[in-house]
Formats: C-alpha cells, sequence, structure tokens
C-alpha cells in the first residue's frame, strides 16, 4: 500500500483515503532502489509542481493537502448506484427477462454492426493504405489488383488489360503502346503484372476482370505458366496474397475459381463481410506502424518513388501507374566482366533446368486456372491474347529439343476458344542481348522494342 509522507493517507488505486491512526510511511523510493525513512525525516518523490506522487512503480496524484476535503461521501455515492448493477449482472430472470427477443436481437445487430463497420474503417483507412506503401509488405504490387480493376471499369474508353507474373510487368509499358497504336485520348493500356504470380493465382481476379469488361485482355501464358505448383511449398506466399486478395476483394466476385482452389489455400480465403481473420494478419504491425508514425514521426514505408512503393487508388499519379509501372534497373547492364561470364556459363544453364522451364501438358492446378480464365473471358465476349513473354537469347540457344513441347500444346488447346489468339514472342529473332533485364524479364530497352512490335499486333486485333 503506498502512504502519504505524513502517514495521513492511503492510496487504493484509484484515489486518496484517510489512513487509519498511527499509520507511518516507513520507505522511500530514490530513484533507485527502496530505502527505510526514519519517522523524523518523512518524505517521498514527488514531481516538479508537487501534484504527482512516485509510488515506485507509476505516478499517481499527490495526497490532498490539509485545505482538501475526500470525496467520501461521493464515493459512497457511486458505490450504493453501483451495487444494484452489480447484484444484478447474475441474476438474469430479475433484468433480462425485462428485454423482449425483438429487442435483443436488435441490439445484438446493433453490436455487430458497430464492429463491422468500425472493422471495415480500420481496413479501408489503416491496413490498406500500408499494404500500398510496403509498411506492411515487401512489395506494394501485390495489393493493387481489384482497386485497378475499379478503376478500369470507370475509364469510359477503350481498354486493354495485361494479366500476368514479373514477365508481364517487366514487359509492358502501357502509356507507349497507346501511343504506338493510336492517337485517341480514350485508349488505355493497363499492365497489371504482378512477382511471382501465377494463373492459379490470377484466377481469382477473374470475375472482377468481366465485371470491368475490358476490351481485349493480355494473358501471359508462357512456359513458367505450366508448372505444378503441389510439387513446391508456396504456403507463405499463397496466404500472403489470399490475404490480400480478402482484404480488397468485393463480394460478388466469385465463382468457379473458388472449386479450383485446394483447401489449404479456402482456409486462407475470407474476403466479403468476414474479414477479421485477413485483417488480424496485419493489424499488430498495422497499428505499431501508425504510433510509429503519430508518436516518433517516423515510419517503415520506403520512399514513395521507390520500386516497391505504389500510389495509394485517391492519388493522381495512380492511373498512369497502372498505364506504366515502376521497374528495377537492368541486372545485365550492372555486372562487372566475371559477373556477366558467371551468368552466362553458370545461371543461365542451371535455369533451363528449373521447374518453370519444363512446361506440362496438362494436369496442373495452374492449367486448370488457365481454362477457367480462357473459358469466362471468351464467353463474356473479351478478346484475349494469349502472350508467351520473351526469353533471353542464351536461354533458348540451351534448350533441349522439346522441352517446350506442353507449352506449345496448351496454347493450340486454349486457342480452341472464340475470340482467343496467339502471341508468342519466344521465337522472335528481334530480340538482343540488350533487351534484358536478367534472362527471363525486359529491361528499358527492351519495353521499348516490345512496345515497337506487339503495339501494332495489338492495333491489327482490335480492328478486326
Amino acid at each position: 500500500m503506498v502512504i502519504s509522507p505524513d502517514g495521513r493517507y492511503s492510496w487504493n488505486g484509484k484515489r486518496w483515503k484517510n489512513s487509519p491512526k498511527g499509520t507511518i510511511q516507513k520507505f522511500v523510493w530514490d530513484g533507485k532502489k527502496w530505502g527505510r525513512v526514519p519517522p523524523e525525516d518523512g518524505g517521498t518523490v514527488f514531481s516538479p509542481d508537487c501534484k504527482m506522487m512516485w509510488t515506485g512503480k507509476v505516478w499517481i496524484p499527490a495526497p490532498p493537502d490539509g485545505n482538501q476535503e475526500l470525496e467520501e461521501e461521493t464515493t459512497q455515492n457511486q458505490l450504493k448506484s453501483i451495487n444494484p448493477l452489480m447484484e444484478n449482472f447474475g441474476n438474469h430472470d430479475k433484468e433480462f427477462i425485462r428485454l423482449s427477443r425483438n429487442e435483443s436481437s436488435l441490439s445484438l445487430v446493433a453490436i455487430i454492426f458497430t464492429f463491422i463497420i468500425t472493422s471495415s474503417l480500420f481496413n479501408s483507412q489503416i491496413v490498406q493504405p500500408m499494404l500500398f506503401d510496403a509498411s506492411l509488405i515487401n512489395q506494394g504490387r501485390h495489393s493493387i489488383t481489384f482497386d485497378a480493376w475499379n478503376t478500369i471499369s470507370e475509364d469510359d474508353g477503350i481498354s486493354i488489360v495485361a494479366i500476368g507474373s514479373s514477365m508481364i510487368h517487366y514487359s509492358i509499358d502501357g502509356i507507349c503502346i497507346e501511343e504506338e497504336i493510336s492517337s485517341d485520348e480514350n485508349l488505355f493500356v493497363y499492365n497489371l503484372g504482378a512477382p511471382g504470380s501465377m494463373p492459379y493465382m490470377e484466377m481469382i481476379q477473374t470475375e472482377a476482370a468481366i465485371s470491368a469488361n475490358p476490351e481485349l485482355i493480355l494473358l501471359e501464358v508462357g512456359p513458367n505458366s505450366l508448372w505444378d505448383v503441389e510439387e513446391y511449398d508456396l504456403s507463405e506466399f499463397f496466404e500472403l496474397k489470399l490475404t490480400i486478395y480478402s482484404l480488397t476483394m468485393e463480394l460478388g466476385y466469385g465463382g468457379e475459381w473458388e472449386e479450383i482452389l485446394r483447401e489449404s489455400e479456402k482456409n486462407m480465403l475470407d474476403y466479403g463481410i468476414n474479414q477479421l481473420s485477413s485483417e488480424s494478419k496485419f493489424a499488430n504491425d498495422a497499428v505499431e506502424e501508425l504510433l510509429t508514425r503519430i508518436l516518433l514521426n517516423e515510419t517503415s514505408a520506403p520512399s514513395p518513388t521507390s520500386y516497391a512503393s505504389v500510389p495509394h487508388p485517391n492519388s493522381n499519379g495512380w492511373q498512369d501507374y497502372l498505364r506504366t509501372p515502376k521497374w528495377l534497373f537492368s541486372k545485365l547492364e550492372l555486372m562487372d566482366e566475371k559477373e556477366r561470364s558467371d551468368w552466362e556459363n553458370v545461371t543461365v544453364v542451371n535455369k533451363i533446368k528449373y521447374g518453370v522451364n519444363n512446361p506440362l501438358h496438362n494436369g496442373t492446378l495452374n492449367h486448370a486456372a488457365l481454362e477457367y480464365m480462357v473459358s469466362r473471358f471468351s464467353e463474356s465476349g473479351i478478346e484475349v491474347v494469349l502472350v508467351s513473354p520473351p526469353l533471353h537469347p542464351l536461354l533458348i540457344a540451351e534448350l533441349e529439343e522439346g522441352q517446350y513441347d506442353g507449352h506449345n500444346t496448351t496454347l493450340s488447346r486454349l486457342s480452341e476458344y472464340d475470340g482467343v489468339s496467339i502471341m508468342n514472342l519466344i521465337w522472335e529473332d528481334f530480340w538482343s542481348d540488350d533487351d534484358f533485364y536478367d534472362h527471363n524479364h525486359l529491361d528499358r530497352d527492351g519495353r521499348k522494342t516490345f512496345c515497337q512490335e506487339v503495339g501494332p499486333r495489338i492495333s491489327d486485333i482490335l480492328e478486326d
């Protein structure tokens, strides 16, 4: 118990009360340890303004002086008003019987509604902006998908949208292709490619894409799209993608893609009205980041100009970013002579052996996802171009005969749907070393080549 220096008052955790007669203070805190206080000295640790007193753990209000009165009567009145409530708390027959079923139901609905609104605001006003600026994840681009489709649905123009992995992301400069195709200001080419993605994850945006109703979809179908997901443990990546999708996807975008998902992935998805599990994954980090910004004026977010950061959908740079995103500088251009030699003689040779460079003919979750996407786009009247992004000529030279047969047969089968055509850029001879960021991504020169070569082909498809 904390006793005032003169022994007259004791602290009950909320307020000072009169101490029993004869009470004295025997110990005092000197900032390092408790020490005994001789009766003739008394004393304790007070704040400079003498309004607070240190208990050894926390600061509490200093005891009243001789001119102040303790609020004993007020306290007793408060206790009298509280006691009946506490007595009735466990007596359901006495108090709660007065509520009708309708009143109880309305109260419950009100509580749930308030909770949902509060939860929704936390997600939309705190968590989602931190996903875009890469405070909570290492790459904000993973969070753009559904906000992007909302923007596309409202552009009132001719929309061409590219979907795929980082290979599509690094290939398409939408503004350049717009200028190559037409001078029409109502033509928009969007790049929604995302790092590390694959058809198995990209299929989840299918119904949102159909709702936006673009004129043309450029769907990546490369050798890297046709590997067996079940051979690898990708649970962390899937959880990241599905958690973000759950937080950003609207109700009504469900579909047969849910039947393709495995149970392990279905359990990670809670989009719509029940987002509690998804929010909880980011909640602690989001609150910590928010407090850091408020109290310390610091942030873990990278610079807004960095590759990892994405403009907020309400910002002026949002639509331009969807058309011409940020890219990293070319790896190949930064290599010295030894690094380049190691890359050519070791890295490229090893890359060609990886699973993604051994595409299967059919039977994988990625194949099922592509089949679903293409069939849905086709029956919805949206034209589709199956795009196979280019690969570095040195990697192509290392291929064994027939190594990409699974890719060729998949393209052929998917192209049988109405309104579907193929743009296989792997075997074109206009690609050079200068066009590549690494073995399978284009750099700034490669994007110019892509723009100049692919732009006219897209124009022809639109005119047919």
